[in-house]
């Protein structure tokens, strides 16, 4: 099994954590390329339309609503019952994005 490391680096910000969560994982630059073109969609939709099952789908989008890069029209606390609709947040992708660029190539 491969050792995960963390990098030891005054620069690794958790903006940057997040950018890495969000955007180095295939699942979700799948599933947020999605919803950019078929926002608001719900989990259903999306799984029918992605790669990953269900399950996956489900884990995926807790992560991409942590980070900030989607919502839903609904709070978590509120969704039993109901299935909550997915849009991007195109401004937090962008800041992310420019974070992780910054931290890449910047001095």
């Amino acid at each position: 099994m491969p050792h995960i490391t963390q990098p030891d680096d005054a620069d690794w910000s958790p903006e940057i954590e997040a950018a890495v969560a969000t955007f180095g994982n295939r699942a979700r630059n799948e599933i947020l390329r999605y919803l950019a073109h078929h926002s608001p969609a719900t989990r259903g939709d999306i799984v029918a339309a992605v790669s990953s099952e269900a399950p996956s789908v489900a884990k995926h989008l807790i992560i991409l609503e942590e980070t900030g890069v989607i919502t839903a029209d609904r709070e978590p606390g509120q969704r039993h019952g109901r299935a909550p609709r997915y849009s991007t947040n195109k401004a937090r992708i962008r800041e992310l994005m420019a974070a992780h660029r910054r931290y890449l190539l910047d001095q």
